[in-house]
């Protein structure tokens, strides 16, 4: 018995990990995000050589490839845009062009849960980062039928409800470009 347990003790790993993170920019950003979507998206890639259509249909020579991309979308406004005039006499502030909702970070993650390579037809590191840069894409290209843009465009008034109360609190009017002026109580 211990005779065999010690043929078959398996030898310990020894495993070095090494990183280095490095801070290459910090930029101020003003943006405001008012609403997040979870997409979940199953992406499947199939790859074979086409020499003769033959080979094409032997496995060694197919590959393919099944992701599982669950994505978190944040959509709102990027405020660097947003052009405010103040007017010292009459104590207002006019904003002039509001900001349009955009996809402000997309955060997602990758499985893969199915790759099949071919004898001689296999996926390199390089194919894999761009199957998962595809997938992404996918993901990017599906966020207008989603409704999210319109959501936050619903949100609109209340970012701009939330600037109103910041201003008048301060004894100024908040006058929005294109919007019927509020009715004086």
């Amino acid at each position: 018995f211990f005779i065999t347990r010690e043929v078959y003790r398996e030898d310990p790993v020894d495993r070095t990990v090494e990183s280095s993170v490095l801070l290459e920019r910090v930029r101020p950003v003003l943006k405001l995000v008012n609403v997040e979507g979870d997409l979940s998206e199953i992406y499947s890639h199939t790859d074979s050589w086409h020499y003769t259509r033959m080979l094409a249909l032997l496995p060694s020579f197919q590959k393919k490839a099944m992701l599982r991309v669950k994505a978190r979308v944040s959509v709102g406004y990027d405020l660097e845009g947003l052009k405010l005039t103040t007017n010292e006499q009459d104590h207002t502030l006019t904003l002039s062009s509001a900001p349009t909702p955009q996809v402000l970070s997309i955060e997602h993650d990758v499985d893969y849960f199915d790759i099949d390579e071919g004898l001689f037809n296999s996926f390199s590191p390089r194919e894999l980062t761009a199957l998962n840069k595809e997938a992404k894409q996918v993901i990017l290209d599906k966020i207008p039928q989603t409704g999210l843009l319109e959501e936050a465009a619903k949100r609109r008034q209340e970012m701009l409800v939330v600037l109103r109360a910041l201003v008048e609190s301060g004894g100024w009017t908040l006058v929005v470009e294109g919007e019927p002026a509020p009715i004086a109580p």
